[in-house]
């Protein structure tokens, strides 16, 4: 049994949500506000919680002036735990994998809530009901069902060590309660109790004596004389008397157990000492696994977890991964917790399956699940493969461009600050893919299934990949003669594909290179030339690249021809890392300049005021951002204002240039 399906309506930030989940698995991962909490408290508040918590739906739950809410959880495979709640029951036909209709039993579990015009104790009164049915028109769900169908919640910030820790009904006492060697041994934990306790109060004993002194002295010295004979000081572990604990009826048993049970805590060392909340987090994680383990028969296994990465180490966090993983439901495992948890870390994210990602910004959620992207059974095996806590970034951005060299991976933050579009300020993130082949798989992440035609359905992050033409001129064939000064290419059979004179127009190669993933929010940028660094050269930046290969423009003059010629000359020359480094700094230190020049030639006393100084460094920073868009090539420009556009971020600050300069 497990949840299959979620639907939300006028709850918080979601309007209408309809979401399929997986059986074991859920990872819920976003920026800050992206509603992983909301869907985690959709659930929680429709099934409750089986801790001492309660969750109420407020004014606030309401999504923007709506009156009414509702959450619907679907239930599937529901067989074994049917004879629990039969009559809530609902009966569907569905299709298998291979095509062929079925009918089967599930349960939906219906939170709906409504204002009204009505106050309790000075508090606005929202009406709401827990009914089954699919149209949530079936009986309400009785206490009993509800409590086995309770989720075990781990909220952020949680106090794990006091979690652990003694107390009335406490999650030790409970975890330790269910656990079946207990239960068969409580009357050997009873006895030895009450053993303690004979030795505790015999009459040479410390505390039978302070009990004495306590009763003598201060107690019946402020009582009646008639309660003398009734009342005394007694004490005892758990109340477990020697010379009636085999006349103790079970329940009596049992509830001396559940307090000494009560009065134990549990330690990650021997001696007591203080130790970090990393390590309390992953035993109290650990211990609310086992308890769902023991109480599988007893209630359903849904585990939520907010944030398991707090405190936690990234090797940790990653371990941690596995091992829920290894405790979750699957088809080889049909009785493993069904687990939900939210997250902001790429190391969590990059070690998940893609399929178990669930992907919230905006009041919408989109699940990486195989049947809603367009990544093959294979892309999900390379992608489990090769994704790192840097490639995760995808799974957090509001926009990705994905690029395939190490100088596109440096300059292009650098340049979209240029341009007065920091990537940062947008969310965007750059991704460096490692083949040819493999940004199609980190594309069709985004691609959804059937979906070309509704763009509602559309993943909303921007996602552009950058792409070399490589297409050579012939200026950059090596020859014995010196009729191509800068060429480095030798021409070959091998090779023939590579120029550009054995194509009939470079349309065709881009067609080849997009692949027919131009489509929904992916947007496929093919270089105008060669590669990024003979582009830059060609279309304006040919002295700022001679000067970040050579360390100054000295014989720059004697570098001539076309600008294809040109450009050859600078690819030829090129180390790439280092180059997109020194060229960034040489762009740096241009706008550096401008900004200068531009308080310089302020007057004396517009120098001394602020306003005037920042409105010159804005004037400045405008006007290097359009001359230096003249000289880039044409791609790069687009590519960074497709990432950018229609993005709900605040146009950032103007940067306190003055003193730096």
């Amino acid at each position: 049994m497990y949840l299959s399906h979620i639907i939300i309506k006028n709850f918080r930030l979601f309007e209408n949500l309809s979401l399929k989940l997986n059986q074991g698995l859920n990872i819920l991962i976003g920026e800050n506000d992206s509603g992983k909490t909301a869907l985690i408290d959709a659930i929680r508040y429709t099934l409750g919680t089986n801790s001492n918590d309660r969750a109420y739906i407020i004014e606030n739950d309401f999504y923007e002036n709506t009156n009414e809410l509702l959450i619907q959880l679907k239930f599937i495979e529901v067989d074994e735990h049917a004879h629990r709640f039969v009559e809530y029951l609902s009966h569907e036909e569905y299709e298998d994998e291979e095509g062929n209709k079925k009918s089967r039993s599930v349960l939906y579990v219906q939170l709906s809530a409504q204002k009204t015009d009505m106050e309790r104790r000075g508090y606005p009164y929202i009406k709401t009901e827990v009914r089954s049915g699919i149209e949530g028109n079936g009986l309400a769900i009785e206490a009993e069902v509800r409590d086995f169908l309770a989720t075990t919640y781990l909220k952020p910030l949680r106090d794990a060590q006091a979690e652990l820790s003694s107390g009335r009904a406490s999650r030790l006492s409970q975890i330790l309660s269910s656990s079946k060697d207990i239960r068969d041994g409580m009357e050997e934990i009873l006895s030895i109790v009450a053993d303690a306790n004979e030795e505790l109060l015999s009459d040479d004993a410390a505390l039978k004596k302070s009990t004495e002194n306590i009763q003598a002295q201060y107690l019946h010295q402020l009582i009646f004389e008639s309660d003398k004979s009734k009342l005394g000081a007694f004490i005892d572990i758990a109340g477990v008397k020697k010379d009636g604990l085999a006349v103790l009826p079970d329940h009596e048993k049992k509830r001396h157990l559940r307090s000494i049970l009560e009065g134990l805590s549990l330690a990650l060392t021997n001696d007591r000492r203080a130790h970090g909340l990393g390590y309390h987090n992953l035993l109290f994680m650990g211990a609310e696994l086992l308890l769902l383990e023991q109480e599988a028969d007893n209630e359903s296994p849904l585990l939520l977890i907010e944030e398991p990465e707090a405190h936690l180490h990234p090797q940790l966090q990653m371990k941690l991964l596995q091992f829920i993983n290894a405790k979750s439901k699957t088809d080889k495992n049909p009785n493993g917790v069904q687990c939900f948890l939210t997250t902001h870390s790429p190391n969590i994210s990059s070690k998940a399956d893609p399929s178990e990602i669930i992907m919230l910004t905006n009041g919408g959620a989109w699940s990486l699940r195989a049947d809603e992207t367009e990544l093959s059974k294979g892309d999900y095996k390379y992608l489990r493969k090769f994704l790192d806590a840097t490639k995760a970034n995808v799974f957090f951005a509001k926009g990705v461009i994905f690029v395939e060299g190490d100088g596109e991976n440096i300059l292009l933050p650098e340049i979209a600050k240029l341009l007065g579009l920091p990537l940062e300020n947008y969310g965007v993130s750059i991704v460096k893919y490692d083949n040819s082949g493999s940004w199609k798989r980190f594309v069709k992440l985004f691609l959804r299934v059937g979906c070309d035609e509704n763009s509602d359905a559309w993943h909303p992050s921007k996602v552009c990949v950058l792409r070399d033409l490589d297409l050579w001129p012939d200026c950059a064939e090596e020859k014995e003669d010196d009729s191509n000064p800068y060429g480095f290419k030798k021409r070959s059979n091998g090779n023939l594909r590579y120029w550009r004179n054995n194509w009939a127009n470079e349309q065709e190669r881009k067609d080849e290179h997009i692949s027919g993933l131009n489509r929904q929010n992916v947007c496929i940028e093919i270089s105008d030339d060669w590669t990024l660094e003979y582009c830059l050269a060609k279309y304006g930046l040919f002295d700022e690249c001679y000067e970040a290969i050579n360390g100054s423009l000295d014989g720059k003059e004697d570098i001539t021809g076309t600008d294809d010629e040109k450009a050859t000359y600078i690819l030829s020359k090129v180390s790439k890392t280092d180059f997109a480094y020194d060229l960034a700094e040489i762009l740096q230190r241009q706008l550096d300049k401008k900004i200068k020049d531009a308080i310089a030639v302020l007057g004396e006393d517009e120098r001394g005021n602020d306003n005037a100084c920042r409105e010159a460094v804005r004037q400045a920073r405008a006007e290097f951002s359009i001359e230096l868009k003249a000289k880039l090539p044409p791609y790069i420009v687009s590519a960074i204002e497709y990432v950018t556009q229609k993005s709900e971020a605040e146009p950032v600050g103007e940067q306190d240039d003055v003193e730096s300069t």
